[in-house]
């Protein structure tokens, strides 16, 4: 089961957002840019919690405007079948209307109208009546999302708080509830036996159900105290009082008792709890912030240890509390999780995005109308994503978090434009500006691509050179500006030769011989710090571009 197209109208940032889905999506932007808004849309039309129409506000109205409405709708891959009077109908899509009655002594007032879609996008039609044979069934529209439709979408969601409470079998949308849900099922087939004695000392086998019955019953026995009957009986004799039957004539006629939980029932009360060495023991729920995380993505990694299938799970910042290694495990396990499941999250961290992934990725802005959602239609060859493959670096993936982006082809580059840029007071970090070093001159039109495939503005500087086989691959750069994709600065010398020919082969070697002890990439940057001379006017102007200085470049 995977959400394969949402559409959201005026529901908070989301003015308008229409955007397809894939089955493991990072959601990339700025702080209140409405990454959390998507979650939340997700959460409100998928849960099983039946929504009413207090399960929105006034303050969730896009602009919190007075006569607007919120609507929020999902394509579901696979449909749903949904059987009534043994009909069964397919539900391609659910949604909701949070709107006002247009007419009727009501107008004005809130209403909430279900959404449901059949492969047409239109609604579904159902027997008014169970169908009988030799007569014609009237078909009326499908004018509620059915609960049993609900109950076929397994939602699990971890939010910011990382409160364990959510996680634990009684939460609505729990990864523990999901994991037991699924053994309760296994456990009702009545396979899993287990080997008890009778009376008479022989042993006999049992399923565990019927197992787990009989003690629930003893236990409930040992409760059953004369006030605990007392309370059952007077019960029973209101029960029948109410219903107009004489309470001691017509005792046998219903009968009323406590029973103990099923086994789901009984699962979803179990809690965690922590025994330190001295055997003290404690709600896992009631330990700190950083531990109930650890616990919440050690039952996340439960999960994907068991294969489990179908899920949507929506996850807010999985990065937090986790150092750079266990963020790089997490993603690990969030792209296994993601081969049987569809895992949809917000994300600032670059361990839990990949560039050779970019299809995956939705990059999340702030406009004048609201929240717009970007997603890459840009094609790959296999060539291309292997050679990604092989150059992938955390420092690359910093692509889909940033405002602008001037590609280059080497570390040289990489280390040296940053040290010019403070010269001409630029803060990168401060600017969310990004030099994207790509691994060689074949490389930068791939890159460079993508990040303008995601609504990023993008430069490429690059070296110019001179051997014939090489004229085809500048022609191909110099296009990138010439098609309108982004901005290109050619240096007719290497990177360090712009620097050699600015300052004199004289100077700069000398410079070199009083680093003696800095590694060759290293010293361009170092060399440059040195305010006594000029900046390369081509790297000036890539610089300036970047900072969205251009005018002046």
């Amino acid at each position: 089961m995977r959400v394969s197209f949402l559409k959201v109208e005026g529901y908070r940032s989301l003015n308008q957002v229409a955007v397809k889905v894939p089955q493991i999506c990072a959601l990339v932007g700025p702080n209140n840019s409405g990454k959390s808004n998507i979650l939340r849309a997700l959460k409100q039309v998928l849960e099983r919690d039946w929504l009413t129409v207090d399960s929105f506000s006034e303050e969730d109205v896009y602009g919190r405007s007075p006569e607007g409405d919120i609507q929020i709708s999902v394509q579901l891959d696979p449909p749903v079948t949904f059987e009534r009077n043994f009909h069964k109908t397919e539900i391609h899509g659910i949604g909701y209307r949070w709107t006002r009655y247009k007419i009727g002594p009501q107008k004005g007032k809130r209403r909430l109208e279900h959404i449901v879609l059949d492969h047409k996008g239109e609604t579904p039609k159902v027997p008014k009546e169970p169908l009988k044979k030799d007569v014609r069934a009237t078909m009326v529209p499908l004018i509620d999302v059915p609960m049993e439709v609900r109950a076929q979408i397994p939602l699990i969601y971890i939010g910011t708080n990382r409160s364990l409470k959510d996680q634990l079998p009684g939460g609505r949308n729990s990864l523990l509830k999901q994991l037991l849900t699924d053994i309760d099922q296994e456990l009702r087939t009545g396979t899993h036996k287990v080997t008890l004695r009778d009376h008479d000392g022989h042993e006999v086998e049992d399923t565990r159900l019927n197992h787990f019955n009989a003690l629930m019953g003893r236990a409930m026995d040992a409760l059953r105290t004369d006030q605990f009957r007392s309370l059952e009986a007077t019960i029973k004799t209101h029960v029948l009082e109410h219903l107009g039957l004489d309470p001691s004539a017509d005792v046998d006629k219903l009968d009323f008792a406590f029973q103990p939980f099923d086994t789901i029932e009984f699962f979803k009360m179990l809690d965690l709890r922590v025994k330190d060495e001295s055997g003290f023991s404690i709600s896992a729920s009631e330990l700190g912030d950083g531990l109930q995380n650890a616990m919440v993505l050690a039952i996340l990694r439960a999960f994907e240890s068991t294969r489990k299938k179908g899920a949507i799970l929506l996850i807010e910042e999985p990065e937090m509390f986790l150092h750079p290694q266990m963020q790089r495990s997490m993603y690990k396990t969030l792209r296994e999780i993601g081969k049987n499941n569809q895992v949809i999250y917000t994300t600032h961290s670059p361990h839990f995005v990949s560039v050779p992934e970019y299809n995956e990725v939705l990059v999340v802005r702030k406009g004048i109308r609201g929240t717009e959602v970007t997603a890459s239609e840009h094609a790959l060859n296999d060539g291309q994503k292997l050679r990604m493959q092989k150059e992938l670096t955390p420092d690359r993936n910093e692509l889909f978090f940033a405002n602008r982006v001037l590609v280059v082809e080497g570390d040289t580059e990489k280390l040296t434009l940053p040290v010019y840029a403070q010269r001409l007071g630029i803060d990168l970090d401060a600017q969310g500006l990004t030099i994207l070093e790509v691994g060689g001159k074949n490389n930068l039109l791939t890159f460079a691509r993508i990040a303008v495939s995601l609504g990023i503005p993008t430069g490429i500087l690059f070296d110019v050179d001179r051997k014939p086989e090489d004229m085809r691959d500048n022609s191909n750069i110099y296009a990138f500006e010439t098609d309108g994709h982004g901005k290109v600065w050619a240096s007719v010398h290497e990177f360090e030769a712009e620097m050699r020919r600015v300052m004199t082969d004289e100077v700069y070697n000398r410079k070199c011989d009083e680093l003696p002890r800095i590694g060759t990439k290293l010293k361009p940057a170092r060399i440059a710090e040195d305010e006594a001379y000029l900046i390369p006017e081509v790297f000036k102007k890539a610089l300036l571009w970047l900072a969205g200085r251009e005018a002046r470049a």
